[in-house]
């Protein structure tokens, strides 16, 4: 059979997930699993190698890409738009302004603000961001970053 998830159900799951601007508990029902906290707002993380679906990448550092801020930099009190289609896009620009030459930079990750932050997003760039010097700026604009479950 092919695809059969209903749009508008994904369309609220990530709206869920991605636009409140409070943390706020999920509980799964009797059928199992671990209850789980969404706590925005979430951050946007710039990796020199890119992870996969189970690991993480490796971030850049402030040794290797001067004035990146570890941790990352937030996307926002609600970091993504409306969901349509099961896409989102972020709703703010993140930047970071270079003191000194970058290493290249693969992919993206995005962090909740967790005690223990957790990664909910993970993707290649569709460019490698190279060549940044001393008093460049690297930019994400609105708009820029796609969340796709268009295919759950």
């Amino acid at each position: 059979m092919a695809n059969m998830t209903d749009q508008t159900r994904v369309n609220a799951i990530l709206s869920a997930l991605f636009t409140s601007s409070t943390s706020f508990t999920i509980t799964p029902g009797t059928g199992g699993g671990s209850a789980f906290t969404i706590t925005p707002p979430y951050k946007l993380r710039l990796m020199t190698a890119q992870g996969s679906n189970t690991s993480n990448g490796t971030e850049a550092t402030a040794v290797n890409c001067p004035g990146y801020t570890a941790g990352g930099s937030t996307l926002g009190s609600s970091a993504f738009g409306t969901a349509s289609a099961g896409s989102q896009t972020n709703t703010n620009a993140v930047s970071w302004s270079a003191t000194g030459a970058w290493s290249t930079i693969t992919s993206i990750e995005i962090w909740d603000t967790a005690g223990t932050p957790l990664r909910w997003l993970q993707g290649a760039l569709t460019s490698n961001i190279t060549g940044v010097a001393n008093g460049d700026t690297v930019q994400f604009a609105t708009g820029s970053i796609t969340i796709n479950a268009s295919a759950w």
